[in-house]
C-alpha cells in the first residue's frame, strides 16, 4: 500500500480541524448533518462581530496611548529634594 501521500501530514492539525468543524456545527444549531457553509456562518455570526469589536477596541487603546504619550511630553519635570 502506497502511503507517500501521508508524508508531511500532521495528525494533530487534522484532528484540530475536525474538532473545530464539529464545534462550528454544534454552535450553528443545525441538526441536518450538513457541514456546508459552516465556515461562512461562523465568520459572519461569531468571528466577524468579535473581530470587528476587537479592531475598534485596539484602535481606541492606541488612541489613548498616543494621547497619554503626548500628555507626558507636555508636562514639565520639576525636580524636588528627593530627585
Amino acid at each position: 500500500m502506497n502511503t507517500e501521500y501521508l508524508n508531511g501530514w500532521d495528525p494533530v492539525a487534522e484532528q484540530q480541524k475536525a474538532d473545530f468543524m464539529e464545534h462550528m456545527y454544534q454552535c450553528s444549531g443545525r441538526t441536518n448533518g450538513l457541514f456546508t457553509g459552516l465556515w461562512t456562518d461562523f465568520c459572519m455570526k461569531e468571528a466577524g462581530p468579535t473581530c470587528r469589536q476587537m479592531f475598534f477596541d485596539r484602535k481606541k487603546a492606541i488612541e489613548q496611548f498616543i494621547k497619554m504619550e503626548e500628555q507626558k511630553k507636555s508636562e514639565e519635570f520639576m525636580t524636588t529634594l528627593h530627585d
